[in-house]
């Protein structure tokens, strides 16, 4: 039986940061997505729990391995499809809570959010899996987008 590797489960402070300024915004200058709030709810909930099951999905293909330190190139389940599946979770969570808070504020961060996590952190990973992997690294790039 796998265990569940909370190191595995990295939340990216950026993420964290969009959010609560985007709330902050919201909280004194509330301006909506849309008119009726449950609209809101209806794509909102959906796009966290499918970020949640894609962030769940790449914790359990990690199995026991540290993923800020890996031994192995994850290659199988959602890793198959792209190569950075917790960051494209972690970009429907907060789609999705933008949602459901009927917020403009947070989801005009989301921009700024994407390409601050593309630029300082996706791309110094990248230049580690290549360090660590070489060739092997450079074939799955080939094989795999970097999101979808």
């Amino acid at each position: 039986m796998m265990r569940w590797k909370w190191n595995n489960v990295p939340i990216p402070e950026v993420y964290l940061v969009g959010l609560v300024i985007g709330a902050i915004l919201h909280i004194f200058f509330s301006k909506y997505l849309f008119q009726l709030a449950w609209i809101g709810h209806v794509f909102g909930w959906p796009l966290i729990i499918v970020g949640i099951g894609l962030c769940a999905w790449s914790v359990i293909e990690a199995k026991e391995m540290n993923i800020a330190s890996p031994n192995i190139l994850l290659k199988s389940g959602f890793y198959a499809l792209s190569r950075n599946p917790m960051y494209v979770g972690w970009a429907l969570i907060y789609l999705g809570i933008s949602f459901a808070a009927n917020s403009v504020w947070i989801v005009s961060l989301l921009p700024i959010v994407i390409i601050t996590i593309h630029f300082v952190d996706i791309r110094k990973e990248e230049r580690l899996l290549d360090e660590e992997f070489g060739d092997e690294y450079s074939q799955y790039r080939k094989r795999v987008r970097r999101y979808f």
